[in-house]
């Protein structure tokens, strides 16, 4: 008799408790939250924002290198970018194909993702060579100090080389990783991979700079001279002899990563022009990693979405937001409300720990909170509509949107930092 009285009592609460989930479903109707979305790309955006406080405490604790060489600030956001771009771009792309069928995920015998690794390490470096000859144009256009060209060009290409054969693993591994195991690469991939070139480059970049301080000045031109002429003499004999896969991924890419490469670079002009007023010694400037990768990863997800929902043919792109931007849209707000929360508790408490100077709580979650529904806005409408008009003129969304996306978000991510720092201050 007791047993059936607690069965009665199970059944009673299970029954009491199904208006409640039958609102829940309704409301999520209502807002038109993707629940798969949510529940896969809030761990892994909570992971990452996670990961990308630790390169802000590297920016933080190295600090004295940004003053040693000039001009090292104003090349950081477009070297870190590119990891994203580039490998974002690479996992965008396999994780189409790998949804079409036109490729396993498996690494023997599959000459579709040699193609795919070539194309995307010279690309690679050929971008890492030319980050200083732009970051030393604007800089010099600005009035910024810059350290000599053969030095930046040391720490550029020695950043590329040793942080590219980590991404190659971690971008090729997490995409198959996640596609045999069920999950949609879209949703986890491009945070991912955008952290994991946060927290691997910006160490790395100022390793590179210990290095160029620590060596006479001409064997790091003569080393800088040597690998951009490989570079040089390599990118042409493929773009001549490769297969057409090979040429069309680079001569696609390209002129698109180039431009995010100049995007970023204001970035940095940014950063570098704000350096003494807003962020030295400050928490902001541990934060500004995480703003800047959380943004362009929000975008990248829609991006990648997007892509591969049209060439599915699941949901058609129309100049007005189509149900998958807008329910995705929705979901990443919230998941950005909280990831930013997150972000904002746990930048108190490594502040504390490292001795930062502090906001108060309030402002401090304040400006997280508004920088976060920014950035949001910003990213979904650079995902969508440059996804809309790449479909429009044929040209392959993968091979644009991240790369484009994550560029303007560094722009957008300092500057949402920034813009609510002045607000905030202003108010509170």
């Amino acid at each position: 008799m007791a047993v059936l009285n607690m069965a009665h009592t199970g059944e009673s609460a299970i029954s009491a408790r199904a208006p409640y989930r039958k609102k829940v479903r309704r409301f999520i109707e209502l807002l038109h939250i993707e629940p798969v979305l949510l529940r896969q790309s809030l761990l892994v955006l909570l992971f990452c924002a996670l990961i990308d406080l630790l390169p802000g405490y590297f920016l933080g604790s190295l600090e004295r290198y940004l003053i040693l060489v000039p001009g090292l600030l104003v090349i950081l956001p477009p070297t870190v970018g590119l990891r994203g771009n580039t490998f974002g771009a690479l996992a965008s792309r396999l994780s189409s194909k790998l949804h079409l069928g036109v490729i396993e995920p498996k690494f023997r015998k599959n000459r579709d993702l040699k193609d795919q690794i070539v194309a995307t390490g010279i690309q690679l470096m050929a971008l890492s060579a030319l980050i200083p000859f732009i970051g030393g144009i604007l800089g010099y256009v600005f009035g910024i100090e810059f350290a000599s060209l053969s030095t930046l060009l040391f720490i550029s290409l020695s950043a590329g080389l040793i942080s590219g054969v980590m991404m190659f693993i971690i971008s090729l591994g997490i995409t198959f990783l996640a596609f045999r195991n069920g999950w949609d690469p879209d949703n986890i991939s491009a945070p991912i991979i955008a952290s994991s070139g946060d927290i691997l480059t910006i160490p790395i970049l100022f390793f590179s700079a210990w290095l160029s301080l620590n060596m006479a000045g001409y064997i790091v031109t003569s080393i800088s001279m040597v690998v951009l002429a490989l570079i040089i003499i390599s990118s042409f004999v493929l773009l001549i002899r490769y297969r057409k896969e090979v040429r069309s991924i680079l001569i696609g890419m390209f002129p698109i990563a180039f431009s995010a490469i100049v995007i970023s670079t204001f970035s940095g002009i940014v950063l570098g022009a704000s350096f003494d007023l807003y962020l030295k010694g400050t928490v902001f400037l541990l934060l500004i990693p995480a703003f800047n990768g959380q943004g362009g990863s929000m975008g990248s997800i829609l991006g990648s979405r997007l892509s591969s929902a049209g060439y599915l043919g699941e949901d058609r792109m129309t100049l007005l937001p189509n149900r998958t931007g807008r329910a995705s849209t929705i979901t990443l707000w919230m998941i950005s409300l909280l990831v930013f929360s997150f972000m904002g508790l746990a930048g108190v408490g490594i502040g504390t720990v490292a001795g930062i100077e502090m906001p108060s709580a309030l402002m401090l979650m304040s400006i997280m909170l508004l920088g976060a529904t920014m950035i949001t806005i910003v990213s979904s409408l650079i995902a969508y509509y440059v996804t809309y008009i790449s479909f429009k003129v044929g040209l392959d969304p993968d091979n644009v949107v991240i790369p484009l996306l994550t560029s303007v978000m560094d722009v957008v991510g300092s500057g949402s930092l920034l813009v609510s720092i002045l607000i905030m201050t202003s108010i509170l």
